[in-house]
């Protein structure tokens, strides 16, 4: 009996000690488990964020192009509009067109157009004619791409609508400039003989009321000549040299050169240039863009009275092509301000609001010089001075 008991015991024994040793095993499975779900779970949780950063990627990419982009999904609902078509067409909430179907957006800015010109593939852009507002029409260009996912089911589809209204206004001022150019060449030599002749005329002549007839001859083909100058600046391929300049020192060699208007017309000039700003720039065509700024507030400012003030700043700005610190010069005057039909075509060659003597390329010939050095040109109302404010935009030294 005591040796049976004996073997029971040593039996249990071992029973006992597989069951430990089968709780230890499972205790090491579960460990080994909470290890690997834990891994699996941080791996889930950075591909989400990898997913996010993307999105977050591709959002920005698509708002930031110079093109209307829609995306629809594999029902023709539109899942995405981007800010350029809504700030194309400003009149319409085009947020309210989310989850539309595509068919309703066509039928509302696209007259005479079938939904099927739209969804049907094109290798090629066509030409459309989109409503932007009332009674108002823009051509455009329309490209269409099916999307596919991993599995080649169809997903959706982009569309893209260039605005070409753009691309024929440049292509027109191109051909104007070559046409202007060559017209202002074969002035200029006339020109030069009447200019000529008549100065001549002019001292030999005694009778004062022929010599002030010649006089304001003289004085017209002056006129004359700097609007060829100005079509013949504007045309021309500009070569900058750039080196370091005191910006406040351009500025006062550009008030020298504006002395007699300024004087003429008793304006009071505020400049609060730093002194010791430096910029990147070539001289005479920063010069120049800032004397035909002052030129055009001095012309808008009233006589005995006129203001015109000069500041200068840092900015971090979301410029077009990007964000970036910039100086900052921001010439306010105490003139007419700007309409909004002026501040929409300010910039347009030959646009003038002189009633007589304007070329209508002073402006533009300030942006392309600013543009020129990596800058831009913003105009808008100044609340304080209750005039004019045009703000020259040009990149810091790092």
């Amino acid at each position: 009996m005591i040796k049976f008991y004996v073997m029971e015991e040593n039996i249990d024994i071992n029973d006992n000690a597989r069951s430990f040793l089968d709780k230890d095993e499972l205790k090491e499975a579960f460990k080994s488990f909470e290890i690997a779900s834990q891994k699996l779970s941080e791996n889930y949780k950075n591909l989400e964020e990898e997913i996010k950063d993307l999105k977050e990627n591709l959002n920005t990419v698509l708002e930031s192009l110079p093109l209307g982009i829609i995306i629809t999904d594999e029902k023709n609902g539109i899942k995405f509009i981007n800010k350029f078509l809504t700030e194309l067409m400003p009149e319409y909430n085009l947020v309210s067109y989310l989850n539309k179907d595509i068919e309703d957006f066509i039928k509302m800015f696209f007259s005479n157009s079938k939904t099927v010109d739209f969804i049907k593939p094109l290798y090629n852009p066509i030409e459309k004619i989109m409503k932007t507002g009332e009674g108002k029409y823009i051509h455009i260009f329309l490209y269409t791409k099916a999307v596919h996912g991993n599995n080649k089911k169809y997903s959706g589809r982009i569309f893209i609508f260039q605005n070409i209204e753009e691309i024929k206004k440049f292509k027109r001022l191109a051909e104007l400039g070559e046409m202007s150019a060559k017209i202002a060449h074969e002035i200029r030599n006339p020109l030069g003989s009447i200019d000529l002749f008549a100065s001549i005329l002019q001292k030999e002549l005694n009778d004062e009321g022929h010599k002030e007839i010649v006089s304001n001859i003289v004085s017209a083909v002056k006129n004359m000549n700097a609007t060829i100058t100005n079509i013949l600046e504007f045309s021309k391929a500009l070569n900058p040299s750039i080196s370091r300049y005191n910006l406040r020192e351009i500025i006062n060699k550009s008030l020298i050169f504006a002395s007699y208007l300024i004087k003429q017309k008793n304006i009071k000039i505020i400049n609060g240039i730093d002194d010791d700003l430096i910029v990147e720039a070539d001289e005479n065509l920063l010069g120049q863009a800032f004397l035909n700024i002052l030129i055009n507030a001095a012309h808008a400012v009233p006589e005995n009275g006129g203001l015109i003030r000069i500041i200068s700043r840092f900015v971090e700005e979301n410029a077009k092509d990007g964000e970036g610190n910039y100086v900052c010069i921001d010439f306010e005057d105490n003139g007419t301000g700007f309409s909004k039909d002026i501040i929409q075509n300010i910039f347009n060659p030959f646009f003038s609001t002189k009633k007589s003597g304007g070329t209508g390329l002073g402006l533009p010939i300030a942006l392309n010089n600013v543009i020129i050095h990596g800058g831009y040109i913003n105009a808008e109302n100044s609340p304080e001075m209750d005039g004019a404010k045009i703000s020259v935009f040009l990149p810091a030294l790092a």
